[in-house]
Formats: C-alpha cells, sequence, structure tokens
C-alpha cells in the first residue's frame, strides 16, 4: 500500500492514510488523557506495542510537535511552548504505528494543561528493596518543572562502618528554613533547622518511649508535633502484603526548639497513637488511634499484637489547642473507620481546611505494604468521606501530601508492577474530587524498568534546600543537643 506523508520537519512525517484504531495508545508510562499543572516537566513515554515504526504528533494551537519513534521524549523548549499555549485547554496527541507498510492510528488521546501551576519541588526517601541494602538509601529533592534531582543528604556520609538510616523529612509552610529529617543508629539524632540554623537534636527522654518520628510542624507556632514509637517488623511467607510493620507501643509528644522542651499530648496505655498533623490555623492538632486490649497474662504484649495484627484499626482523631496556654482539649473523633471495619492512617489537612485526606485500608498503621489501601478524601465541614476513584489503582496508595495551594496531591504508589513504590501526581478539584493521577515524569521513557529504588515519604516544597549534603554530615558527626521534659503542657 502507498501511504501518502504531511510533511512536518525535514526528517519525521506524519502518515496521512491510515486505519483507525478504536482505542487508546498503549503506553507506559500512562499518560493518557490526563491533567497536568502549566510547569510540569515534559512527559516522556513509550509506545508499548510491537511496531515497524512509530510517529507521534502533539497539537496545541498552530503549534505541532512530531516525534519519530517507540521511546517519545519532547525536547524542554518545545513542551514548554505547547504547556504555554494550551493553559486552560489541551494539547491533542497522535499516535502512530506501521506494520508491513500499513499505518494505523490510536485513538486521539488529550493532556489537559490546568492554568494552575504546581510548587516546584519535592522531596523523597530512595530506598533500595533489600534490607541488607538500606545503607545506600538517600534524600532527594526534584525540580518538577524539569528533571534535576539533587541530594539533600546520604546515608553514607557521616558513617564509617556503622550504617545510617534517614527518614521522617518534614518542612514547616512548605519552606526548607525550619525544615528536619532523623538520622538513626549510628550518630543518630533529629537533625533540626530552626529559621536557618541547623542543630542535630536529641528528642529522647526519660519520660518518653523514644525520640520522635512522624513529625507535623505548626503553620503558625513555633511547636512540632511527633509521635513516640516502638515498632517492629514481621515478614509474611504467603501474603501479598510481604511486611507487617506494628507499633507495640506509641505516644504523641510536643517539641518546643525555642525552650528545647518535649511533651506529652497522648499517652494512653491502652491506645496507639500516631500520625500527628496540624490544622492550617494551627489550632487542631489531628491524629490516628487505634484502642487495644492485651489480656492475656500468659503472653506479651508484642506477641499478642503481632498475633492479632488484623484486628487493629486506627480512627482520626481531633484536639483543640490554644496556643497562649499550650493546653489540648479533649480528644473528639472525627471519623471511626474501626466502626467501618477499616483502618485509616496518615491524615493530612488540606491548606484551605475542608479536607481531610488520609490512605484507608483493611487493618494496621503501615498502608504502604497494604495492597488494599486507598486514598479517600474526608470533608471536615460535612462529614461525608469518599474514595479518590480516579487516583487510587488496586494496588497500595499512601504517604501522599498537599500542595501549598490544596490544587494538587502528590503520594506513593505500587501499582507500576506490585513492588516499587512510585510517585504520581493527581489534579483536585474544588469539590474534593480528583482527576487521573500520572506517574512523576523522568527524562528517559525506560527510567522506571530499570531503577531499583522505591519512593518514599514525598513531600512539596516551595523551594529547595541549600544546606549542603556535607555541612549536614558534619552536623551530624558532632554531639547532640539533649532536650528536656516537661510535663507541665497537657
Amino acid at each position: 500500500m502507498l501511504s501518502l506523508f504531511l510533511t512536518v520537519s525535514c526528517s519525521v512525517k506524519v502518515p496521512e492514510n491510515y486505519t483507525d484504531i478504536n482505542s487508546l495508545p498503549p503506553l507506559f508510562p500512562d499518560y493518557t488523557d490526563v491533567t497536568v499543572p502549566a510547569n510540569i516537566a515534559p512527559l516522556t513515554f513509550r509506545i508499548d506495542v510491537e511496531a515497524e515504526d512509530y510517529v507521534t504528533r502533539f497539537k496545541a494551537g498552530d503549534k505541532e510537535v512530531v516525534i519519530e519513534g517507540e521511546e517519545v521524549e519532547v525536547s524542554q523548549s518545545d513542551w514548554g511552548e505547547l504547556l504555554e499555549i494550551a493553559k486552560g485547554d489541551k494539547i491533542a496527541v497522535d499516535v502512530f504505528v506501521e506494520n508491513d507498510g500499513e499505518w494505523k492510528k490510536y485513538k486521539t488521546f488529550t493532556v489537559f494543561v490546568s492554568p494552575d501551576k504546581i510548587d516546584q519541588y519535592i522531596s523523597y526517601r530512595l530506598i533500595p528493596p533489600s534490607y541488607v541494602a538500606y545503607e545506600k538509601l538517600t534524600l532527594n529533592q526534584r525540580n518538577l518543572s524539569n528533571y534535576d534531582e539533587d541530594v539533600i543528604y546520604s546515608n553514607m556520609l557521616a558513617a564509617k562502618g556503622p550504617g545510617q538510616c534517614i527518614n521522617c523529612h518534614s518542612y514547616k509552610n512548605y519552606k526548607t528554613d525550619n525544615m528536619q529529617f532523623h538520622v538513626r543508629q549510628h550518630k543518630g539524632g533529629t537533625l533540626f533547622v530552626h529559621n536557618g540554623d541547623a542543630k542535630k537534636i536529641d528528642l529522647r527522654s526519660d519520660s518518653t518511649i523514644s525520640a520522635g518520628v512522624y513529625p507535623s510542624f505548626n503553620p503558625k507556632y513555633d511547636v512540632v508535633a511527633y509521635s513516640v514509637n516502638t515498632t517492629g517488623q514481621v515478614f509474611h511467607t504467603m501474603n501479598n502484603n510481604k511486611i507487617e510493620v506494628q507499633d507495640t507501643l506509641s505516644d504523641i509528644i510536643l517539641y518546643n526548639p525555642v525552650k528545647q522542651t518535649v511533651t506529652h499530648v497522648a499517652n494512653d496505655p491502652n491506645d496507639l497513637e500516631v500520625f500527628p498533623t496540624w490544622s492550617p490555623d494551627g489550632k487542631t492538632l489531628y491524629y490516628c488511634v487505634a484502642r487495644v486490649e492485651c489480656n492475656d497474662a500468659t503472653k506479651t504484649r508484642t506477641s499478642q499484637l503481632v498475633e492479632g495484627y488484623k484486628d487493629i484499626k486506627y480512627d482520626i482523631l481531633r484536639r483543640s489547642w490554644d496556643p497562649e496556654t499550650g493546653l489540648f482539649g479533649e480528644p473528639e473523633m472525627v471519623f471511626e473507620a474501626s466502626s467501618l471495619g477499616k483502618s485509616a492512617t496518615f491524615p493530612r489537612v488540606s491548606p484551605n481546611g475542608r479536607f481531610l485526606l488520609f490512605a484507608l485500608g483493611e487493618y494496621g498503621c503501615f498502608h504502604i505494604w497494604h495492597k488494599d489501601a486507598d486514598l479517600y478524601v474526608y470533608d471536615l465541614s460535612n462529614g461525608k468521606y469518599w474514595p479518590l476513584e480516579k487516583a487510587n489503582s488496586d494496588y497500595a496508595e499512601s504517604y501522599h501530601s498537599w500542595s501549598s495551594d490544596g490544587k494538587w496531591i502528590l503520594f506513593a504508589s505500587r501499582r507500576m508492577d506490585g513492588n516499587y513504590s512510585r510517585l504520581y501526581i493527581a489534579k483536585m478539584n474544588e469539590d474534593g474530587t480528583s482527576e487521573k493521577a500520572f506517574a512523576l515524569p523522568q527524562k528517559s521513557a525506560d527510567y522506571y524498568d530499570f531503577f531499583d529504588r522505591s519512593f518514599n515519604v514525598p513531600e512539596f516544597m516551595v523551594e529547595p534546600v541549600n544546606i549542603s549534603p556535607q555541612e549536614f554530615a558534619e552536623i551530624i558527626k558532632g554531639d547532640s543537643v539533649k532536650v528536656k521534659y516537661d510535663p507541665s503542657v497537657k
């Protein structure tokens, strides 16, 4: 068959004669019919079908970009023009494939370009899949408008021989002049940046279970909420969830970086309290609570909790806080997931204070390993809740965060292969629903095929971390500032 071509450039031509295929093209990653920010990096993908030739056309207004080949990589300059032209509208994408001299065209798909930009930076941990290789773990930051990525800190920088583990990075109001991350094991402590001044803090006290984890900076006042936990892991031999991470003890504490004090917020011995998070006005603290009963005197608390792991269900509670007196109100139930036979974890309040985004699964607190876990939204104005159907998948969704304007969410999902967690972005609508989630764009179409680390704990930032990894390492090698326990604040 003789095909006619429309010439778009001197090297790539778009087929003019073809047969239509009544389905969307199989892409990896899947970027069909997604909504993207006006400042996102180019969406690079691979056409996942065998063919002798491939042509892909992007069109917005009078701008056309035509690319030949199985891997579709639009240049930064061309992509920027497409985004600008299509802002508030769509980029149309046509995929053509050729076999035996015959061209076929898949259904046109679109990329809607929201006029809303996204926070320019994100950060996350990159962690190897093996528990014997965790020392290669790094904390990284990424520029969302391109593919630039930098290491904030590496496990190995301050460790000579003994290993480290870094976790729980967090920022106040999406800025990096008040931030923190934990270093465990060798030279352990909390690397805490307060108004630009970096120190290593020892958050442990004789009155608390452990050093603080799962931090939440109060957005208005100079305090940080943490949980303190005794945590263990159980490895399944015949279970799709693979790993069970459990707390056997956990409380909520408050840290004051000015006074260098910690105090209890919630420490009921019959409760497991975890995942504190503040409201945007800084006057309400949300957190998760599981009521546990260990009544068998012949067994340890730990063994009873491990044996009954499927019975541990977390609810979402809140307590008011008076910044003048430092006093907390009584706990109030917000979302009683346990009454539904479910467990709710990792609540995050939207910047406008209306919605609570959380993970909902069958049981437990570590939903990043639970295949059934999905993202849900709870409307704090009327008590209604619903799943984010366009963002969820058949695999685990968890570790989610809101952009600074509340118009985007970022979360970890194992949907690509069921094993590695990758980052996804979804546009949030004013009614608390979302658009289809899309994978964090990478420069190469086969990036996710070969990258052997999981993305973990993604956070939005409006600016990069400017303290160098080497500066952090020198601080971590030094001594810690020891906090004092203050029993007066309740």
